[in-house]
């Protein structure tokens, strides 16, 4: 069997926004560097996501050294830089989990409103913000749902896209590492992997949710509510959830390169999905 490798490398630089393919990534104390360390939020302080807001997978958000440039069909370019943002953090959450965030500036805020045509405005995960992961204290995640980076491989996807009706882009999934050279779902017995110099541990699987059918760049979720809709029916975790991914938690920082070798540290046999009836 040939050698498993680092297929691709995905950043999100706001959450729910349009993700931006590297070719090598440096892996930081909250995971992908530049990864979701900005979030827009309504006027209360509760996080907005593709969830509801299917739009702000359209957003196109460059980052670069100390700010990140915005940009969306029919708006005009805004740079932000992240010296101008004011001094003034702001009471947030993400699933329930509270923080505070540090907010923007008043020209970020007016240009994601005209964006999404709804009040909100733009967090930063600034000097002051502190999330730990709910179950590790010692070790900070940004505004990603739960673990710093998620991990797919392509041959699970190929094995889902044969059983689902409907077209799938990995892109719908929103993973940050993709894997080839595996057999479909090799990844659920991982529990520690090595890319380059980097040491991850493969924390637990990633359950899904509504966004997974949501097309690139559409504002339609798929009719038929696929394909979460087949990853219920051969993927459902004993407690009910569709499964696709796992979640991982870097052990040190370093540099990670697509066509790197991935190497298996540990695994073990696991039972996490239910039997299909």
């Amino acid at each position: 069997m040939s050698p498993i490798t680092l297929h691709s490398i995905h950043q999100h630089p706001i959450k729910s926004c349009a993700p931006i393919s590297l070719s090598r990534g440096w892996i930081d104390e909250l995971g992908l560097s530049g990864d979701r360390r900005f979030m827009v939020a309504d006027g209360n302080g509760e996080f907005m996501t593709a969830r509801k807001h299917p739009k702000l997978t359209q957003l196109l958000a460059t980052p670069f050294n100390g700010g990140m440039v915005l940009a969306a069909t029919r708006h005009p370019t805004l740079i932000l830089k992240e010296s101008d943002f004011p001094d003034e953090y702001l009471a947030t959450q993400v699933w329930k989990q509270p923080m505070q965030a540090q907010f923007c500036g008043e020209l970020a805020r007016e240009w994601i409103t005209e964006f999404l045509g709804t009040p909100c405005q733009l967090l930063f995960f600034g000097k002051k913000t502190d999330r730990p992961i709910k179950d590790m204290a010692e070790r900070q995640v940004s505004f990603a749902d739960g673990y710093p980076l998620l991990l797919t491989s392509t041959a699970s996807l190929e094995w889902l896209q044969e059983r689902c009706p409907s077209p799938i882009k990995m892109e719908q999934f929103r993973p940050n590492l993709v894997v080839t050279g595996t057999l479909p779902f090799a990844e659920d017995h991982w529990q520690e992997i090595q890319i380059g110099d980097v040491r991850f541990s493969v924390h637990s699987p990633c359950e899904r949710c509504k966004l997974t059918t949501l097309p690139p760049r559409s504002t339609d979720f798929n009719p038929q509510q696929e394909p979460l809709r087949t990853l219920l029916k051969h993927r459902r975790a004993h407690e009910g959830g569709a499964l696709f991914g796992q979640n991982l938690i870097a052990l040190n920082t370093g540099i990670i390169e697509t066509g790197s070798t991935v190497n298996i540290i540990s695994e073990a046999p696991v039972d996490i999905v239910r039997p299909v009836a």
